[in-house]
């Protein structure tokens, strides 16, 4: 699975420190490639990649996609053990997926929560406001992410509906219409929450696929060739 992989993202993933976090990000970049070969109807290997980053040049940017001319949105996402990747030719995304919190929320929950959706939060039995501030959490950053503006937006000033209710943006600082981001709810599985969003006037259907064990070999063990002795 390496061999379809470019060389800057290699070198990017030689230079962390820690195996979880390489090994999550060689498993996104070929999800990426893999998922945008098959809209693109090419081998994953000709699919261009371009991370640069806007503000500087480290490559460490938000993924662009382009082949034979064209370009496709795209969006990747990672937490503990799960790697999400969105891809489609509608309009800008954002995927992003959590592992449910095993800590109390309330603190975070002050800093990146409405007055309104910290009301709704403290409704729920203590047992269940972990789940409950996850599923609100991936709203917004799912929402931010297709934007491209990410954290940059405080997060206090994004409301979306509550954990409860079918996933919808409420209002925003910004100039995009609230009602053009088009949600979607993932199943990443147990423990874990994911939403995708997707900046479109028409209605959007997800199609979620999930990668078998046997296609993530790599992920698990060590990995060959010159990648294999970074910690």
């Amino acid at each position: 699975m390496l061999s379809v992989l470019s060389e800057p993202e290699l070198e990017r993933a030689a230079r962390f420190r820690r195996e979880p976090d390489r090994r999550r990000f060689l498993t996104g970049s070929w999800l990426l490639r893999t998922a945008s070969a098959v809209q693109f109807g090419i081998r994953p290997e000709e699919v261009v990649v371009d991370r640069s980053c806007p503000d500087c040049t480290r490559y460490h940017g938000k993924p662009r996609v382009r082949a034979r001319g064209f370009p496709l949105h795209v969006s990747v996402s990672h937490s503990e053990d799960r790697v999400a990747v969105a891809v489609t030719a509608e309009g800008p995304v954002g995927v992003d997926v959590e592992a449910v919190p095993a800590d109390p929320v309330d603190d975070l929950a002050r800093c990146a929560l409405t007055e309104a959706e910290l009301t709704v939060l403290e409704a729920f039995p203590q047992e269940d406001r972990y789940e409950a501030f996850a599923k609100v959490w991936v709203r917004k950053e799912a929402a931010l992410k297709a934007t491209g503006h990410g954290l940059r937006v405080p997060p206090t000033e994004v409301a979306v509906s509550g954990p409860a209710e079918d996933p919808a943006l409420l209002s925003w600082p910004l100039d995009i219409p609230p009602e053009s981001l088009r949600f979607r709810v993932l199943s990443p599985g147990s423990g874990y929450v994911a939403a995708v969003a997707v900046i479109t006037g028409r209605p959007v259907e997800a199609v979620e696929f999930h990668l078998p064990a046997a296609r993530a070999d790599f992920a698990r063990g060590p990995v060959p060739g010159p990648l294999a002795g970074v910690a």
